[in-house]
């Protein structure tokens, strides 16, 4: 595969993606509605389903949620929308007396072959950091912190962070079953 279609609205994410799975990445913002669930999964699933429907031809999307234990697992899938909303200063704002600061950021990716939609998976367990550290990343990075780590996603750069992240776990899987289907 000389390069693949990521269908986001989030151009910092193609840098990260040509790095992890070493093809060119082309960015189209399909502009299309997204189903919402707790099912990472299932989004991603229905995402990479719609932006075929839009761009047709083989591409890729991701979904990501940030799942704080002490929250009962929220903001889940809904991250973008508690950033959105709220930014990193009023949720760490929210967890400053939180004694449990255990956090999953799990991504699934919905790869549509023109066929049918193969979705891969990957996670990092870690804390929410008690301050925003860091400015490479976007979204949660200034504040999550992985297990086995000091430093925040933020803190890391794009290399070690692909090596260790949610997204780096799952677009791997993907560059593996890509990889097979050259053979």
């Amino acid at each position: 595969m000389k390069s693949l279609v990521l269908a986001t609205g989030n151009k910092g994410k193609q840098k990260e993606l040509e790095d992890i799975l070493e093809i060119p990445i082309e960015i189209a913002d399909a502009g299309m509605d997204e189903v919402q669930s707790m099912d990472l999964e299932y989004v991603a699933r229905r995402k990479a389903e719609e932006a075929f429907k839009i761009i047709r031809k083989p591409l890729i999307v991701d979904d990501v949620g940030v799942f704080i234990e002490a929250w009962n697992e929220l903001p889940g899938p809904f991250v973008k929308y508690f950033y959105e909303i709220m930014g990193l200063k009023k949720i760490l704002k929210m967890m400053e007396n939180e004694k449990n600061r255990s956090v999953t950021v799990k991504c699934a990716v919905g790869y549509h072959d023109g066929n049918k939609v193969h979705v891969f998976t990957g996670e990092v367990k870690g804390v929410v950091a008690e301050k925003e550290k860091g400015t490479e990343g976007w979204g949660f990075d200034p504040i999550i912190i992985p297990k086995g780590y000091k430093e925040t996603f933020a803190e890391m750069g794009f290399k070690k962070k692909n090596k260790i992240s949610h997204r780096g776990k799952a677009f791997k899987k993907l560059k593996k079953y890509l990889d097979s289907k050259r053979k």
